[in-house]
Protein backbone atom coordinates (compact mmCIF):
# COMPACT_ATOMS: atom_id res chain seq x y z
CA UNK A 1 0.00 0.00 0.00
CA UNK A 2 1.41 3.12 -0.71
CA UNK A 3 1.39 6.40 1.28
CA UNK A 4 -0.08 9.74 0.55
CA UNK A 5 2.21 12.65 -1.11
CA UNK A 6 4.78 13.37 2.52
CA UNK A 7 8.22 14.28 0.61
CA UNK A 8 9.21 17.94 0.46
CA UNK A 9 11.52 17.35 -2.34
CA UNK A 10 9.49 14.50 -4.03
CA UNK A 11 10.52 15.87 -7.54
CA UNK A 12 13.99 15.45 -7.30
CA UNK A 13 13.40 11.92 -5.68
CA UNK A 14 11.44 11.09 -8.98
CA UNK A 15 13.99 12.64 -11.10
CA UNK A 16 16.73 10.62 -9.18
CA UNK A 17 15.05 7.06 -9.41
CA UNK A 18 13.99 7.74 -12.98
CA UNK A 19 17.46 8.35 -14.35
CA UNK A 20 18.51 5.29 -12.31
CA UNK A 21 16.11 3.50 -14.32
CA UNK A 22 17.02 5.39 -17.37
CA UNK A 23 20.83 4.05 -16.80
CA UNK A 24 20.04 0.64 -16.04
CA UNK A 25 17.30 -0.41 -18.67
CA UNK A 26 16.40 2.87 -21.11
CA UNK A 27 13.86 4.78 -21.10
CA UNK A 28 11.48 2.88 -23.05
CA UNK A 29 10.78 0.30 -19.20
CA UNK A 30 10.44 4.21 -17.56
CA UNK A 31 6.91 3.96 -15.60
CA UNK A 32 5.26 6.48 -13.57
CA UNK A 33 3.72 4.06 -11.43
CA UNK A 34 6.28 1.88 -11.05
CA UNK A 35 8.64 5.10 -9.72
CA UNK A 36 5.72 5.74 -7.19
CA UNK A 37 5.38 2.13 -6.29
CA UNK A 38 9.66 2.36 -5.55
CA UNK A 39 9.15 5.45 -3.47
CA UNK A 40 6.37 4.67 -1.77
CA UNK A 41 3.75 7.40 -3.41
CA UNK A 42 0.93 7.04 -5.00
CA UNK A 43 0.61 7.43 -8.12
CA UNK A 44 -1.17 10.94 -8.10
CA UNK A 45 1.77 12.09 -6.17
CA UNK A 46 3.95 11.65 -9.32
CA UNK A 47 1.35 13.05 -11.70
CA UNK A 48 1.70 15.98 -9.53
CA UNK A 49 5.18 16.70 -10.51
CA UNK A 50 5.29 15.17 -13.85
CA UNK A 51 1.48 14.93 -15.76
CA UNK A 52 3.10 12.20 -18.14
CA UNK A 53 5.92 10.14 -19.00
CA UNK A 54 7.16 12.18 -21.65
CA UNK A 55 7.41 15.28 -19.28
CA UNK A 56 9.63 13.75 -17.10
CA UNK A 57 11.70 12.47 -19.77
CA UNK A 58 12.05 15.99 -21.37
CA UNK A 59 13.49 16.94 -18.20
CA UNK A 60 15.53 13.88 -18.09
CA UNK A 61 17.12 14.64 -21.33
CA UNK A 62 17.59 18.58 -20.59
CA UNK A 63 19.47 17.33 -17.38
CA UNK A 64 21.93 14.91 -19.82
CA UNK A 65 22.12 17.48 -22.04
CA UNK A 66 23.56 19.96 -19.51
CA UNK A 67 25.68 17.26 -18.03
CA UNK A 68 27.63 16.55 -20.99
CA UNK A 69 27.90 20.38 -21.92
CA UNK A 70 29.71 20.27 -18.45
CA UNK A 71 31.59 17.48 -19.47
CA UNK A 72 32.78 18.67 -22.42
CA UNK A 73 34.69 21.44 -21.00
CA UNK A 74 35.81 19.75 -17.90
CA UNK A 75 39.74 21.09 -17.77
CA UNK A 76 39.96 22.17 -21.52
CA UNK A 77 40.97 25.59 -20.10
CA UNK A 78 44.30 24.22 -18.22
CA UNK A 79 45.92 24.71 -22.17
CA UNK A 80 45.99 27.65 -24.10
CA UNK A 81 46.13 25.09 -27.33
CA UNK A 82 43.69 24.77 -29.02
CA UNK A 83 44.13 21.28 -30.26
CA UNK A 84 44.98 19.88 -26.73
CA UNK A 85 41.45 21.78 -25.74
CA UNK A 86 39.80 19.56 -28.97
CA UNK A 87 41.56 16.46 -27.46
CA UNK A 88 40.38 17.61 -24.36
CA UNK A 89 36.51 17.87 -24.77
CA UNK A 90 36.92 14.47 -27.36
CA UNK A 91 38.05 12.70 -24.02
CA UNK A 92 35.55 13.90 -22.03
CA UNK A 93 32.70 13.29 -24.50
CA UNK A 94 33.92 9.76 -25.13
CA UNK A 95 34.69 9.26 -21.34
CA UNK A 96 30.92 10.38 -20.81
CA UNK A 97 29.58 7.97 -22.84
CA UNK A 98 31.20 5.44 -21.66
CA UNK A 99 30.13 6.05 -18.01
CA UNK A 100 26.36 6.53 -19.59
CA UNK A 101 25.66 4.43 -22.55
CA UNK A 102 22.06 4.27 -22.16
CA UNK A 103 22.12 8.46 -20.96
CA UNK A 104 23.51 9.02 -24.40
CA UNK A 105 21.23 6.77 -26.54
CA UNK A 106 18.61 8.48 -24.52
CA UNK A 107 19.98 12.17 -25.95
CA UNK A 108 20.70 11.21 -29.11
CA UNK A 109 16.95 10.57 -29.58
CA UNK A 110 16.16 14.12 -30.39
CA UNK A 111 17.65 17.62 -30.99
CA UNK A 112 20.98 18.19 -29.64
CA UNK A 113 22.53 21.89 -30.44
CA UNK A 114 26.07 22.52 -30.49
CA UNK A 115 27.53 22.72 -27.34
CA UNK A 116 28.65 26.56 -27.66
CA UNK A 117 31.80 25.48 -25.40
CA UNK A 118 33.22 23.49 -28.80
CA UNK A 119 31.90 26.26 -30.81
CA UNK A 120 34.79 28.42 -28.64
CA UNK A 121 37.18 26.16 -29.08
CA UNK A 122 37.08 24.95 -32.58
CA UNK A 123 36.88 29.10 -33.78
CA UNK A 124 40.14 29.23 -31.84
CA UNK A 125 41.33 25.79 -33.42
CA UNK A 126 40.84 27.76 -36.76
CA UNK A 127 42.66 30.75 -35.65
CA UNK A 128 45.70 29.09 -34.48
CA UNK A 129 45.70 26.87 -37.36
CA UNK A 130 45.41 30.46 -39.37
CA UNK A 131 42.55 28.70 -41.33
CA UNK A 132 40.22 30.20 -43.57
CA UNK A 133 36.42 28.65 -42.55
CA UNK A 134 33.15 29.83 -40.79
CA UNK A 135 33.28 28.81 -37.50
CA UNK A 136 29.85 28.27 -37.08
CA UNK A 137 29.65 25.76 -39.90
CA UNK A 138 32.89 24.11 -38.69
CA UNK A 139 31.07 23.55 -35.30
CA UNK A 140 28.07 22.58 -36.75
CA UNK A 141 30.26 19.79 -38.56
CA UNK A 142 32.45 18.71 -35.92
CA UNK A 143 29.38 18.33 -34.16
CA UNK A 144 27.25 16.27 -35.94
CA UNK A 145 30.23 14.03 -36.34
CA UNK A 146 30.58 13.74 -32.61
CA UNK A 147 27.20 12.71 -32.59
CA UNK A 148 27.84 10.21 -35.40
CA UNK A 149 30.67 8.76 -32.80
CA UNK A 150 28.22 8.12 -30.08
CA UNK A 151 25.79 6.60 -32.26
CA UNK A 152 28.76 3.81 -32.69
CA UNK A 153 29.69 3.22 -28.99
CA UNK A 154 30.53 -0.52 -29.69
CA UNK A 155 32.98 0.68 -32.08
CA UNK A 156 35.62 1.46 -29.27
CA UNK A 157 37.00 4.31 -31.09
CA UNK A 158 39.98 6.19 -30.08
CA UNK A 159 40.32 10.04 -28.96
CA UNK A 160 43.30 10.16 -31.05
CA UNK A 161 41.48 8.98 -34.61
CA UNK A 162 38.72 10.90 -33.35
CA UNK A 163 40.48 14.47 -33.06
CA UNK A 164 42.35 13.20 -36.73
CA UNK A 165 39.28 13.05 -38.13
CA UNK A 166 37.78 16.00 -36.99
CA UNK A 167 41.65 17.61 -38.17
CA UNK A 168 40.57 16.27 -41.64
CA UNK A 169 37.12 17.25 -41.58
CA UNK A 170 38.32 21.33 -40.53
CA UNK A 171 41.27 20.55 -43.24
CA UNK A 172 43.72 21.73 -40.39
CA UNK A 173 47.67 22.13 -41.90
CA UNK A 174 48.63 20.51 -38.66
CA UNK A 175 46.96 17.14 -40.05
CA UNK A 176 48.43 16.93 -43.22
CA UNK A 177 51.82 18.38 -42.51
CA UNK A 178 50.92 21.73 -45.16
CA UNK A 179 49.18 24.61 -44.85
CA UNK A 180 45.91 24.67 -46.66
CA UNK A 181 43.65 28.10 -46.25
CA UNK A 182 40.68 26.18 -48.27
CA UNK A 183 37.38 27.43 -47.51
CA UNK A 184 35.00 24.89 -47.09
CA UNK A 185 32.61 26.16 -44.88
Amino acid sequence: MTKPYHRENLAAAIRQRARQVLEQQGATDLSLRQLAKFLDVTPAAIYRHYPDKASLLATLRTEILAEVTAALHQGVLESPDAQAMVTRMVTNLLAYAQAHPQAIAFALTGDWPVPQSLQTVLALLLTQDHANGDPQAAGQAVWTFLLGVLCRPQAQLTVDWVVSQIKKLLNLSSYNGQHKNLNLF
